[in-house]
């Protein structure tokens, strides 16, 4: 009885099986069959998908022409902001995209300082400036509530959303050029122009003097607690405490480590605002170099691209109107059932 089970189970093994190539093999033929009539058909109308094809060719390269489309390559970085808020240099930014979108370049090179020692626009800034397509910035966002960044909203979305926390410390900037050899030109030019704005440049005078009169309250503060503990120590009446104890009269010494920490400390503090003073940090500096994120198409790929779109739409209208009847006829069909 369980032999008998067995066979049947193989039987129906081998039919499945059967089955299944049954199948694959028709869909085979009448994918087959379909890519022959499709080739026939785009014979038969070769003319109009030929045209079609070109007409898209055109409409890419004169897109191109119109637009300046030739390879263009997206570039980010992360600019850091040490006397300024994120949301100037974006306002900032903006400006100078607007200036990029208008194709003002002479006014793009002066805004970033590409200019001789008489105030006029070199020809090599304004090369540069030239290649510049687009100027973008990006917020920060700290969507945990733990003090450090974790995305970057590039999409707007947490504009309104009072939920998370914006940076304000930290922009990444986005810039789209025609060239390479000319991105730390262009980096440079960006550090100049907002560094050089009147807002930023105020905020930056007034971060070095508020170092100086740190260094100098740290120092204050060192000497009278030095003070203090050079008369603690020294004085008669703190130096020796005297404590009876069954009798004998014991004599203990002061703390020698009297204010040393507290003192330690000041001077730390007043050693780094030193260090920045001397650094002379730009108010706006960029961590790292301008990294590829995407590169566009270049102009006989876009023109390509374009062409195969319009060639298809022709072949699906021509394959329209060529069975029209029959489609026609299939509907009219399926409404009488």
């Amino acid at each position: 009885m369980m032999e008998q089970q067995n066979n049947n189970e193989e039987l129906d093994l081998v039919w499945l099986f059967k089955a299944f190539y049954e199948k694959c093999r028709k869909a085979k033929e009448w994918f087959k069959c379909k890519v022959r009539h499709a080739l026939r058909f785009a014979w038969k109308k070769k003319i109009a998908l030929t045209i079609a094809f070109l007409i898209g060719v055109g409409g890419g390269i004169c897109q191109s022409v119109m637009e300046n489309y030739f390879t263009k390559y997206t570039l980010e970085s992360l600019a850091f902001l040490k006397t300024t808020s994120a949301d100037v240099c974006d306002d900032l930014l903006e400006s100078l995209n607007l200036f990029c979108k208008k194709k003002n370049y002479t006014k793009v090179a002066e805004m970033m300082g590409m200019v001789d020692e008489n105030g006029k626009v070199t020809k090599e800034g304004l090369a540069a400036a030239s290649k510049l397509k687009k100027v973008s910035s990006y917020f920060w966002i700290d969507d945990r509530h733990s003090g450090a960044p974790t995305e970057v909203d590039k999409n707007g979305r947490y504009l309104k959303d009072t939920s998370v926390v914006r940076i304000y410390d930290r922009l990444q900037v986005e810039i789209v050029t025609s060239e390479l050899p000319v991105v730390d030109t262009i980096k440079n030019g960006l550090v100049h122009y907002l560094s050089t704005n009147e807002e930023v440049k105020r905020n930056y005078d007034s971060r070095q003097e508020m170092l100086k009169k740190m260094i100098v309250q740290y120092d204050a503060e060192a000497g009278v607690l030095d003070s203090l503990r050079r008369q603690e120590y020294f004085s008669e009446a703190y130096r020796k405490k005297t404590m009876q104890i069954d009798g004998p009269m014991i004599v203990s010494e002061s703390n020698r480590q009297l204010f040393h920490d507290d003192i330690l400390k000041l001077k730390n503090k007043s050693f780094d605002c030193e260090i920045e003073l001397q650094k002379k940090v730009a108010s706006v500096y960029f961590n790292r170099d301008f990294a590829i994120t995407s590169t566009s198409p270049k102009v006989l790929t876009l023109s390509l691209i374009y062409g195969a779109i319009a060639y298809v739409i022709a072949f699906i209208i021509l394959g329209f109107f060529d069975k029209r009847k029959s489609i026609k006829k299939y509907l009219e069909s399926e409404d009488e059932d």
